[in-house]
């Protein structure tokens, strides 16, 4: 009978530790990823500006140097890449060369949709103005 007490015991548990729910598989676990991922892709921004206003793509990715760091390309609408440093869904774009072309600092935030990129930022260009800038981006 003891045996028997024990073995139902001992399936019990092995039951109870088999039936746990893997986070993997649960929606509701939280995502222990790289914050960079949900910025990773194409977006379409609307950019307003002192100067002008345009919309153009921009493709971003994550920096093969810094593990907190996006590179955006085309950036401004021209053939640059800044670089913004990631914490969650904020990003903050140091005050940067961009590739001799002028100069550029700002920030943004993603909303919670991970959809839509909202950035405002200053940018330099030669001897123009400084042009304060907003833009809107939206994940393609």
């Amino acid at each position: 009978m003891k045996k028997i007490v024990y073995a139902l015991v001992l399936f019990s548990v092995f039951y109870m530790v088999s039936c746990k729910p893997d986070s993997n598989d649960d929606p509701l676990s939280p995502t222990t990823g790289d914050d960079r991922d949900k910025y990773v892709g194409v977006w379409l921004c609307n950019e307003s500006s002192q100067i002008i206003n345009s919309s153009y793509t921009i493709s971003i990715s994550k920096s093969t140097t810094n593990s907190s760091t996006i590179l955006i390309d085309k950036f401004y609408n021209m053939l640059t890449q800044v670089r913004a440093s990631v914490a969650g869904n904020s990003i903050s774009i140091p005050y940067q060369n961009m590739s001799s072309l002028g100069f550029a600092s700002g920030s943004g935030n993603l909303a919670l949709s991970g959809t839509t990129l909202n950035m405002n930022y200053i940018v330099k260009v030669g001897s123009n103005p400084n042009d304060t800038c907003s833009a809107v981006c939206i994940k393609q």
